[in-house]
Order: structure tokens, then C-alpha cells, then sequence
């Protein structure tokens, strides 16, 4: 019995048109921050030097990938190895080595041309094949 199995499970739920959760979260939380800005500066000027630069970097954490690893993963992988403890102590193993035997070369026998000899049959193996196929059909 042949049971079905799921196929594209790394494709995620659409939430918005064609924007998943976490891409939504991360245009909004973008834009959001920009008319954040926007508002509490009440100029045009800071709002570009300060709001787009935030906005591309929410975009991107929305939308990048880098040799199919999302953005904010690889950042969250690169501060762990960054932080996380590198000191390995090496501790001696009490145990013996194992000792694999080697391979000893096999000594080919020499066979000498004359005492090799044909065996020849009288019929060949086609006829009874195809005496057996016509027997037997399908």
C-alpha cells in the first residue's frame, strides 16, 4: 500500500498577497519605523538619510537570501559563532589504537596456453530459447 507524502514543505503559508508572516512582520516593522521617523523629525531630509536606509535594511531582511540561507539567519548564526566558546582540550584516549591488517596482493596464477581448451556444445542455446518462447507465450 502506497501511503501519500507531503511535498514542498518548505514553502510558507501566504498571509498578505504574496507576502508570508515573517515578510510581512519585516515591511511593516520597516515602513512603521520610517513614518516613525517621518513624524517625530517633521522633515523630508532626515526621513531620507535616516527612514530609506531603514527601510532597505527591513527589505532585505525580508526578502534576502544568500546561497538560500535567509539574512536574518545567517546573522544569527555568524553572532553565535562570534560569541559562543572555540577552546577545545584535547584528553587522551587510554584505549589501543586499532590495528587493521594489510591487504596482502593476491598471487595470480599463471595458466599456460596449452592446457587451456575449448569447450564447444553441439547446439546453441538460441534454438532452445526460442523453442521455450514459442511454448510459453504470454
Amino acid at each position: 500500500m502506497e501511503y501519500p507524502l507531503p511535498q514542498f514543505l518548505s514553502i510558507k503559508a501566504k498571509v498578505a498577497g504574496p507576502l508570508n508572516l515573517k515578510q510581512l512582520i519585516y515591511v511593516v516593522l520597516g515602513v512603521g519605523g520610517a513614518i516613525m521617523i517621518y513624524f517625530v523629525t517633521q522633515s523630508l531630509g532626515k526621513l531620507l538619510l535616516f527612514g530609506l536606509p531603514l527601510v532597505i535594511i527591513f527589505l532585505m531582511f525580508a526578502f534576502g537570501k544568500i546561497k538560500g540561507f535567509d539574512i536574518p539567519t545567517i546573522l544569527g548564526r555568524s553572532f553565535g559563532f562570534l560569541f559562543a566558546g572555540k577552546k577545545y582540550i584535547w584528553k587522551k584516549v587510554d584505549a589501543p589504537a586499532p590495528m587493521i591488517p594489510k591487504a596482502k596482493p593476491k598471487e595470480v596464477e599463471k595458466v599456460e596456453e596449452s592446457t587451456v581448451t575449448l569447450k564447444m556444445s553441439g547446439r546453441s542455446k538460441l534454438t532452445n530459447i526460442n523453442r521455450l518462447i514459442e511454448i510459453h507465450p504470454k
